[in-house]
């Protein structure tokens, strides 16, 4: 059965408007990601990237909103008794904008950020989730906008549902739920209520 959900920040609960052209603009070359980038640099040009990337963070979260739905959805969330998670590459700082700007505190207890462990789309972030919600991996949702939280979650063995947008279609990745809206994550909590089967193909943590 379906015990817990874990949600990517942003572009899942928050519309996507972090600038990475503007970012690689500022480091001066295209990067990629740029916590890989940072992580493969010398500690100088590290440091230089990570204080550009949080100081657009910071800048995006504080001009954060909402996905339509998302406090309809969380309510359902809460209503049926499932533990809620927030798994993002983004720092603690800038997920405390966030959560304190749309008052989401009261439903995130459990938060996993860039800090904490090896980021996605490496299992280890989900598994430190699993062990802090006391929930195997066979019983929890990870939920995000990109292939990296689709990788995460089936590298950890939970299901996995994609929010989609008009703009981003990934053709390598398979997710076990494909969603338009995050509301639509109430029908996937109503479908594994219909089905009564449990989740299945988890690992342990």
């Amino acid at each position: 059965m379906l015990r817990g959900i874990i949600f990517d920040m942003d572009g899942t609960l928050t519309k996507p408007n972090v600038d990475f052209a503007a970012i690689e603009r500022e480091i001066g070359q295209k990067v990629g990601f740029i916590i890989d980038y940072a992580e493969r640099s010398s500690p100088e040009e590290r440091a230089r990237a990570l204080e550009i990337l949080e100081r657009h963070e910071a800048k995006a979260a504080m001009e954060s909103e909402l996905n339509e739905g998302v406090l309809e959805m969380l309510e359902y969330v809460s209503k049926k008794k499932l533990k809620k998670a927030l798994l993002t590459r983004n720092s603690r700082k800038s997920v405390d904008t966030v959560l304190r700007k749309h008052n989401l505190h009261l439903h995130f207890e459990f938060i996993v950020s860039r800090e904490d462990t090896k980021p996605k789309p490496a299992p280890d972030p989900i598994f430190l989730l699993s062990k802090k919600m006391n929930i195997h991996t066979d019983h929890l949702l990870m939920v995000g906008d990109y292939k990296y939280d689709i990788m995460c979650g089936k590298a950890a063995g939970t299901k996995t549902a994609l929010l989609r947008y008009k703009e981003y279609v990934e053709t390598e990745i398979f997710p076990d739920f494909e969603i338009n809206s995050i509301r639509e994550v109430i029908h996937i909590i109503e479908h594994f209520e219909k089905i009564g089967t449990g989740l299945k193909g988890g690992r342990s943590v």
